[in-house]
Parts: C-alpha cells; sequence; structure tokens
C-alpha cells in the first residue's frame, strides 16, 4: 500500500492563496450582481447576493454598505422598519467585532441613514459627525448632515450644508458620476422643500425644476421621480399657476405613461376652477386609475380617492344621483375620512334633503371633534346652514355658528372666526325676533389644501391611512391639513412641502418640520347652562323617535339626553369634573352595515324609499334640537333618497 505524502507549508499556502483569491473573486461577482439587481428593482434578488457576498468576507464593507441600503429599500416599499431595524443591527456588530471597520467613513453615513429612516435624528447626528470626522470631503455626507439637521428643525443650517455639498460636485454635468446625479437631484429637492417651507415658492420652483433636469433615478425609485413631478405641479397650483401645474400633469404623463400618482394630481388640479369642461376631463382621467386599480366597486379595499374625485367631478356637472354613488364607494373604502362626508353633507343640503345632510355632518363630526381642526370647523359650518334652512331652528343654528368660530379661531383663521361670531349674533337676534334673520349663506365646500393632503401621499400611503384607526387617522391628517392651511393663508401661492417616499426625496424631513407646536391635553369639560332653556329635555313625539318606517308602529326610541360640553381647556378657577363618556352611536341614513360597522340597514341610492325619521344622535357634547324640535324643509324638485 503506496503511503501518501504529506502536506509541506508551501503547498498550504498555495491552497490558502487560492481560496482567498476565489473569496475575492466571489465577492467582486455577488457585489456585481447586487449592484445590477438594484438597477432593475429587484431588491430581494440585491438583499441576497450581499448576503452572499458576506459569507465568504464578513469584513466587506461595500457589501454591507449595499446590504443596508437595501434592506432600507424593502421598509420603504412595504411600509415597515423591520428591515432598518436588521441593518443597524447588522452595522453596529460589524462594527464592534472587527475593529478595522471604524475607519469606514461610508459604514457611518449607512447607519445614520438607517436612524433616520427609523426617526432617532440624535443618534443619526452622532453617527454623521462621525463619518465627517473621517472624510470631510464627501458630498454624500453633507448631504445627509443637511437631512439630520432639517429633522431639527434647523432649516438655515441645512441650506448651508447643501450649499456646501452642491460646490464639490464637478460644475460640468458631463462630468458627473452617477453618485454625483444622486446627490445633486436629494440637494436640489431639498433646497426646494426649504423655500417651500420658508415662503418662497418661486425658488422652490427653479429647484425643482433643476432637480427634473437631471436623469431620472433608477426603477427601484421610480417613486421618487412620481413625487418630484407632483411636488412641482403642486408648487404651481399654489402660486395661481393652474396652466402651468396642469401642463407640468401633461409632461410627467407624456414621459413617464399613466402613473396613478401623476393622474389624481391632474384630476384634482381639473376640479379646482369648478369648470364643467374640466370635470369632464377629470371624469376620464379617475376612470384611469380605477381601471388601473382593478378592484369591484363593492370591495372595502382599494383608494377611497380616485371615487372621491370623480364624485365631486358629477357634483360640478350637476348629476347627484351619479355624485352620490361614486361617494358611496368612498365612504366603503374610508369611512373614517371625514373629506367625504362633508362632500355628502354639502349634496344633501344643496338638495335640501336636510335630514341626511344633518346625518353626514355629524358623522364627520364624530371622526374629527377637535377644535383645532378645519375639517371640525366646517362640520359646525355645515350643521349651520342645515339648521338656518329649518324652520324655527335659529338658535341651534347661532350656536353651531359660535362653534365654528371657535374652531377657526383655534386654528388662527381670524377672519373666519369674527364672520362667525358675528352670524352667530344676528341668527341670536333673529330667534328672538329682534331683527330679520340673516340671508341664507352657501353650503361649505371641502377646501382644496385637505384634498391635497391625501393626493400627495402614495396610494398604498393612503390606503394605510384610511384604514387605519380613526384617532391615528385624525392625528396624521390634523398634521397634514394645519400645515397645509398655514402655508396658503399666510402667503397667497405658499407651498407646504411635499411628501416623498424615500430618504433622498425633501418633503417627508420638511414635513415634520409643519407640525404644530404641541397644546396641553384638550378634555371635556361642563359648560353653563345654555342661556336659553332647553327644550330637548321634552320627550319628541314616537314618530321622531322611530328609526325604521317598518318599527314606527311597535318601537320607539329614547333618545339619551346629552349634556353640552366643549373641547377646550377648563377656564380659570373651574374646578374639572369626572370625564362623560358620550355614547357613539353611528346610527344615520348614510351609515348603512356595510358602510359603517354597527350601523342600521338603509338603502344608500338616492332614489330609495324614504329614510328613517328624525336626526341621528348628536355628536358628543351637542344635543340637537336643544331650543326645540326641529321642522325640515321639503327636499328641492321632489328628490328623494
Amino acid at each position: 500500500m503506496k503511503r501518501k505524502g504529506s502536506i509541506t507549508p508551501d503547498i498550504k499556502q498555495k491552497k490558502l492563496r487560492g481560496r482567498e483569491g476565489f473569496d475575492e473573486i466571489a465577492v467582486d461577482t455577488w457585489i456585481a450582481v447586487g449592484n445590477c439587481s438594484i438597477t432593475l428593482g429587484l431588491i430581494t434578488a440585491a438583499i441576497k447576493s450581499f448576503e452572499f457576498a458576506l459569507g465568504h468576507q464578513p469584513v466587506n464593507a461595500e457589501a454591507l454598505r449595499q446590504l443596508s441600503h437595501c434592506l432600507r429599500l424593502q421598509d420603504m416599499q412595504n411600509n415597515e422598519i423591520f428591515g432598518s431595524l436588521s441593518a443597524i443591527e447588522k452595522l453596529t456588530r460589524a462594527l464592534e467585532e472587527h475593529k478595522e471597520l471604524n475607519n469606514d467613513s461610508g459604514l457611518f453615513k449607512e447607519l445614520a441613514e438607517c436612524y433616520l429612516t427609523m426617526g432617532f435624528v440624535e443618534e443619526a447626528q452622532q453617527a454623521v459627525q462621525r463619518s465627517m470626522q473621517l472624510d470631510e470631503n464627501d458630498p454624500s455626507v453633507w448631504l445627509l448632515n443637511a437631512e439630520t439637521l432639517i429633522r431639527k428643525n434647523d432649516r438655515a443650517q441645512a441650506a448651508n450644508c447643501l450649499m456646501r455639498c452642491l460646490s464639490m460636485l464637478p460644475e460640468s454635468l458631463a462630468q458627473f458620476t452617477p453618485e454625483n446625479i444622486e446627490i445633486a437631484r436629494s440637494a436640489h429637492a431639498e433646497l426646494a422643500a426649504i423655500s417651500a417651507a420658508d415662503g418662497n415658492i418661486e425658488l422652490s420652483i427653479a429647484e425643482l425644476t433643476v432637480t427634473l433636469s437631471l436623469p431620472p433615478p433608477p426603477l427601484s425609485r421610480i417613486d421618487e421621480h412620481f413625487a418630484l413631478w407632483c411636488a412641482l405641479a403642486t408648487a404651481k397650483e399654489r402660486t395661481n399657476d393652474i396652466q402651468g401645474a396642469l401642463r407640468a400633469c401633461e409632461g410627467a404623463e407624456s414621459i413617464l405613461g399613466d402613473s396613478p400618482r401623476i393622474l389624481m394630481t391632474h384630476a384634482y388640479l381639473l376640479l379646482i376652477d369648478y369648470s364643467q369642461e374640466n370635470a369632464e376631463k377629470a371624469i376620464k382621467v379617475t376612470q384611469k386609475i380605477i381601471d388601473a386599480e382593478n378592484v369591484s366597486e363593492s370591495s372595502s379595499e382599494g383608494d377611497f380617492l380616485p371615487w372621491y374625485l370623480m364624485g365631486k367631478a358629477y357634483s360640478i356637472l350637476g348629476s347627484p344621483r351619479l355624485a352620490y354613488d361614486c361617494y358611496q364607494v368612498a365612504l366603503r373604502r374610508a369611512s373614517n375620512s371625514p373629506i367625504t362626508w362633508l362632500a355628502v353633507g354639502k349634496l344633501y343640503l344643496q338638495l335640501r334633503q336636510l335630514p341626511d345632510a344633518l346625518a353626514a355632518y355629524s358623522q364627520a363630526l364624530r371622526l374629527h371633534i377637535d377644535e383645532n381642526s378645519h375639517a371640525t370647523a366646517l362640520a359646525w359650518d355645515g350643521l349651520s346652514c342645515v339648521y338656518e334652512q329649518s324652520e324655527d331652528q335659529l338658535m341651534d343654528a347661532s350656536d353651531a355658528c359660535a362653534r365654528a368660530a371657535a374652531c377657526f379661531k383655534s386654528i388662527g383663521d381670524v377672519d373666519s372666526a369674527n364672520f362667525f361670531e358675528e352670524r352667530a349674533r344676528n341668527l341670536m337676534l333673529a330667534s328672538k325676533k329682534e331683527i330679520s334673520p340673516p340671508a341664507p349663506r352657501e353650503c361649505p365646500d371641502v377646501p382644496n389644501f385637505l384634498i391635497r393632503d391625501y393626493v400627495a401621499l402614495l396610494p398604498a400611503e393612503r390606503i394605510a391611512l384610511v384604514q387605519g384607526s380613526v384617532r391615528a387617522a385624525g392625528q396624521f391628517h390634523q398634521q397634514q391639513e394645519n400645515a397645509s392651511y398655514q402655508a396658503t393663508t399666510s402667503s397667497q401661492g405658499q407651498q407646504s412641502p411635499p411628501n416623498r417616499p424615500h430618504s433622498t426625496v425633501p418633503a417627508q424631513a420638511h414635513a415634520k418640520q409643519q407640525y404644530p407646536q404641541q397644546s396641553p391635553p384638550q378634555l371635556f369639560y361642563p359648560l353653563p347652562q345654555p342661556y336659553k332653556s332647553s327644550k330637548s329635555s321634552t320627550p319628541r313625539p314616537a314618530s321622531q323617535q322611530v328609526w325604521s318606517p317598518n318599527q314606527q308602529a311597535n318601537t320607539t326610541f329614547n333618545h339619551p339626553q346629552y349634556p353640552s360640553y366643549m373641547y377646550h381647556q377648563p377656564p380659570p378657577g373651574v374646578q374639572m369634573g369626572p370625564l362623560p363618556v358620550p355614547q357613539m352611536s353611528h346610527r344615520s341614513p348614510l351609515n348603512p352595515a356595510q358602510v359603517v360597522p354597527g350601523g342600521v340597514q338603509y338603502s344608500l341610492a338616492p332614489m330609495s324609499a324614504p329614510g328613517p325619521v328624525g336626526p341621528p344622535p348628536p355628536p358628543p357634547g351637542y344635543s340637537y334640537g336643544q331650543y326645540g324640535p326641529i321642522v325640515y324643509a321639503s327636499p328641492a324638485n321632489n328628490w328623494q333618497r
């Protein structure tokens, strides 16, 4: 038997060098495959490729950076945080176990990106500072430092960092590398958002124009490109250049095709001037979105906004039945969004179907009962219009106007607050027969800035928002509408920053700067007795207490008597009592079981049998008809539900 020869050290060294050579080639190959996958938008394949590369060489800094980058991209696509958490864990462990990686500026930069994605601004700032110590001539680090400063509401310093970042790039676009293009695009977009937040809309438009003149981003971030086009159109709208905004949408559609996000912005812009010609165009545009979504009308899944915009278009065209059918689909998909209830309330008010208008405005109040909300002010405004058109309800109309004035005063709209305070006084005097009733007002419409906040979101973000809890939706929408309203009223055409889908789009960072300052907790407290004795304690006739015509012969409902509560801090010297728990019944002609859980079975079709007799239960803290029973006027043109 032949004896095997022993392996000499030279042979071992050759095998070791061969293994190391194979690992280096394998790492380079997997990194190349991963980068190619990112370009094609195949994020899952890219993650696998970089993991394979790290399996051959765990200390490869480029593979670590790209893996973390892909995990963040995956989070943005799926609206999750697990990938960013995993990236932070991987980067932190690698920096702890391999000290040689602590000299890599890119790893600390990527760690800062992950922290920013998670909202950990202080940790992100520390990582950025460490990265700048290692390489202060890297323009991408200055860009990232600007983004952290924006999150800390230091826009002036952020703008200086962005200018420093752009000064480090080549002077000619022909000399730009792909990375330089990405940095320039992000820096100009951030400067556009800062200019918009500072009220310089013209400069913001100029920066957005420069941003869009650069080569587009890769397919994995194409939503960012859509967002920038929408931001440009919205900026032009806020300077009252509606035609320029529409041309921006048409140009984006010719370049990028029928993107639902751009189509949504296009439809929204077409409905601003209430032109019938543009309303017909808006119907065609929204129909494209609905066809692309491919979700049944009867389904509660999908996006509500195209149906809302289509309903508004039919309303402009004078087709209430078609408008109502569209609003019905929107309510089925987003029953906790107040803008649709406000629109339905206006539709019924125009048709003089006062009980149904009362029900719609009541539901809007239930969803948005917060005095710092413009939607709440509009709901009280709508209720005042309902009462003004009812017989002998001027005192209730006065009370609703006073509540609308309190809301407008709380959000800083002094002119509207003064108008409603004066109208409340006149209505009160008219109820006492001291003066003639004031002339009827046109029913309130949903302002554009409330709709714009929804239009700016990605469809997935919008669906997640409206299908979430009512409280979370209200808080988010409250922050958005306050930012938009302040921007709209402080300067003609002032732009609030658009939302961005990825960390390189500026609006997500700037949106945090527009949040209103936190106020002390708001609680219910008892108000003094009304200045006129309430008649609501008197039981109503049985016919007004029945909710279904089929139950009219057998059933009566005793509506609970709600005390008067206001959503305010208690005045000085008033002792805080126990908080009441108002009952939140959802019975109304517009709350069938298939739209709002717990609703009573009612037909939503406008031409169906008459609905229930009497108004729905009031929102917390307000008793309808507290100054007398409600007598409704006849519907216009006999148009019944």
